[in-house]
């Protein structure tokens, strides 16, 4: 752990000392329940984050990929890649010296495009 109170959670949760909450697991309950979940510190030092099982299970739903959206996202790459077939099959028929010259082409730094005045 850090020396130092981590500034970002400590501002986005309210903070509960362990001490505070064996005393007050009620009065944590209820900010529990108005926040959605709260910083417990040990030595002053962020130890646990207690939420709400509601929060919890958006955590949960949230790491889960949604697979609809997924295979989506692969269908259309899949498209662009095929798309540039004419492209690929050139690329793969250049000779070595053909292959060289259009990476040195590319390589070279573009020079600026003067506006018209």
């Amino acid at each position: 752990m850090s020396a130092v109170l981590e500034p970002t959670l400590a501002d986005q949760l309210p903070s509960v000392s362990a001490t505070q909450l064996v005393a007050g697991i009620q009065k944590v309950g209820r900010t529990v329940a108005a926040h959605g979940a709260v910083l417990i510190t040990k030595h002053d030092q962020p130890a646990f984050v207690l939420m709400s099982v509601e929060r919890y299970r958006e955590l949960q739903r949230a790491a889960e990929p949604d697979l609809g959206t997924l295979g989506g996202e692969f269908d259309a790459m899949l498209a662009r890649m095929q798309d540039q077939g004419d492209a690929l099959a050139d690329a793969f028929a250049l000779t070595p010296e053909g292959l060289g010259a259009n990476a040195v082409k590319a390589a070279k730094p573009r020079k600026p495009v003067r506006k018209a005045a």
